[in-house]
């Protein structure tokens, strides 16, 4: 499979001011895929159940797609969209509802992702037990394995590797992780299953 296959997602949000990401890769199944594509149709398949365990206090502000390995193929998607988990009193930023993406190959580590904006009346001591959130986080984990089907290609999310490398004027050394880029190898995971952690978990790159 070709870099120029690979499709980098980025959801940006804000919540109680801190702004937000998560990232998501996906192979398109079609040469006729684009950035614009797999951008459109994330917002129409992927983005309600991701909204679907965020209350209202979280705003969206963008889709961007970027193609790993064609520097030409990009595309944003502005967005105004609130969670619809309710308007209700909020959980800190740093608290999230915590995913696994596992792939079908030891070569990559599993995907995580963590979504914040969790309802602070949807868990007790920490572990989410609210029947109605539940289900949200549920239909949630079932899309995380699902392919986006877009009006030029479908899109089957993955897991990529990140090519390490040694930082410079370290001792002893230290090492930086990065995505491939054109004419780097490319080794990733098909997402076959998403797990949902029950645990309320957190996010240290959205403390203060």
């Amino acid at each position: 499979m070709a870099l120029s296959d690979i499709y980098q997602v980025n959801l940006n949000q804000t919540l109680q001011s801190k702004l937000m990401e998560n990232v998501f890769f996906f192979e398109k199944d079609d040469p006729a895929g684009t950035a614009q594509d797999v951008a459109d149709y994330f917002v129409d398949q992927y983005l309600q159940p991701i909204l679907g365990v965020q209350t209202f206090n979280v705003k969206c502000i963008s889709v961007v797609a970027l193609n790993l390995g064609d520097l030409s193929d990009f595309a944003t998607f502005p967005t105004t969209s609130a969670g619809n988990a309710g308007d209700v009193d909020t959980l800190p930023a740093f608290n999230s509802v915590g995913y696994s993406l596992r792939p079908n190959t030891r070569a990559v580590r599993p995907g995580s992702k963590r979504f914040s904006g969790v309802p602070e009346a949807a868990q007790l001591n920490g572990v989410l037990v609210e029947p109605g959130y539940l289900d949200a986080v549920e239909d949630l984990r079932v899309i995380l394995s699902t392919q986006i089907s877009g009006s030029l290609a479908g899109y089957l999310p993955i897991v990529v590797k990140r090519i390490k490398e040694v930082k410079a004027g370290y001792t002893p050394p230290a090492y930086k992780y990065r995505l491939p880029g054109p004419g780097d190898p490319l080794v990733y995971g098909n997402v076959i299953q998403a797990l949902a952690n029950r645990n309320v978990t957190s996010q240290t790159s959205r403390k203060d």
